[in-house]
Formats: structure tokens, C-alpha cells, sequence
């Protein structure tokens, strides 16, 4: 095989790794009830059952409320976080956070791995207005292929999944650069 095939194939393989490794990092926008514009309503469904129990909810993930009618409902609905207590007596006396600013898009960061409590006030959230997520630490990077190198230990902590990544893209270089020699 000539150098220039085997430099095109070193360097197509190292890409689609490289974008294999950042899209397992990347934060997801969670449409709240499955869709963007009218997720967000009395009486859709059991959110937590029929609709957050089929998600997977990482730190860094974003939840996005959007009403329908966002002219009209924007001043009916809301969302606030809450805590256990409160979410299973529908309360917003003591909210943790309210989401809500009026617009009809609501965002939300899930900056820890912790269950979330969110309902909405006004009366609807005894209209099933209500959500539990369950938020994990993202996921270790894929495995690199085995190289020649040397192995780095698994690292803890928020950095874990930074070390994987950088850990991965060293393996995949040194199994480019072997090839290419």
C-alpha cells in the first residue's frame, strides 16, 4: 500500500474516533414531553413514567419546557424545582428554583447527579404537570484500542470523563503513529 493511501486511512480513522469520543461527552437538550412546542400541558401524560423513564439524564444535560400556544399559556404554566415533599403534595410555597420567565421556553441545567423534582403551579400540576428526573455522571469515554504505550489509571471525580477522553485521543495517535511507521 502506497504512503499517501496509508496517511488517508490513518487520518480518517484518527476523525471518526476523535468525533466518536466527543459525542459521548456532548450535553443533550431533553424536550420536556417528547416535543418542543407543546410538551408542556394538563392531562398529556404521566411525565415521569411515560416520558422521562425512556430518557437518560447526564450532568450537564438541559431540560427545555415549551407550551403550546406560548402567547397564551406562558402566563398560565410555569415550572419550578421543588423538593420531595412538596413535588408529592404539589406545593410551590417553598420552591427550590423557579424555572419560569414568562417567555414560553423554559431551560433548566442539571448541574449535579441527583434525583430533580419539577411541577407547575396554578393548580396544574394536580393536572399531571409534574416530573421526576434522575440525573447520573456522565459516562466513561469509550475504550481506545490497546497500544504499545503505556497504560494511565482511571481517574475519579468530575475530571473523569475529561482523562478518558484526552487518555483516548494519546491511545488513538500512537496506534496512528505505529501504523504509519
Amino acid at each position: 500500500m502506497d504512503i499517501s493511501r496509508r496517511r488517508l486511512m490513518v487520518t480518517v480513522f484518527i476523525a471518526s474516533s476523535l468525533i466518536m469520543m466527543l459525542q459521548c461527552c456532548d450535553a443533550v437538550r431533553h424536550n420536556v414531553g417528547g416535543t418542543k412546542n407543546d410538551g408542556w400541558i394538563p392531562n398529556k401524560m404521566n411525565y415521569t413514567s411515560d416520558w422521562a423513564a425512556h430518557e437518560q439524564f447526564y450532568v450537564g444535560d438541559w431540560l427545555y419546557w415549551g407550551y403550546y400556544e406560548p402567547r397564551i399559556n406562558r402566563q398560565l404554566y410555569s415550572v419550578f424545582e421543588v423538593n420531595k415533599m412538596d413535588y408529592d403534595s404539589c406545593s410551590t410555597d417553598h420552591p427550590l428554583y423557579n424555572i419560569s420567565r414568562g417567555g414560553g421556553r423554559d431551560v433548566y441545567q442539571l448541574n449535579q447527579s441527583r434525583p430533580y423534582y419539577f411541577i407547575s403551579g396554578g393548580g396544574f400540576c394536580w393536572q399531571g404537570m409534574k416530573l421526576t428526573v434522575f440525573v447520573q455522571e456522565l459516562p466513561p469515554a469509550p475504550a481506545a484500542a490497546p497500544s504499545t504505550g503505556s497504560y494511565a489509571a482511571p481517574s475519579t471525580g468530575s475530571s473523569a470523563s475529561l482523562s478518558a477522553s484526552l487518555s483516548g485521543i494519546f491511545s488513538i495517535f500512537a496506534t496512528a503513529a505505529a501504523l504509519v511507521v
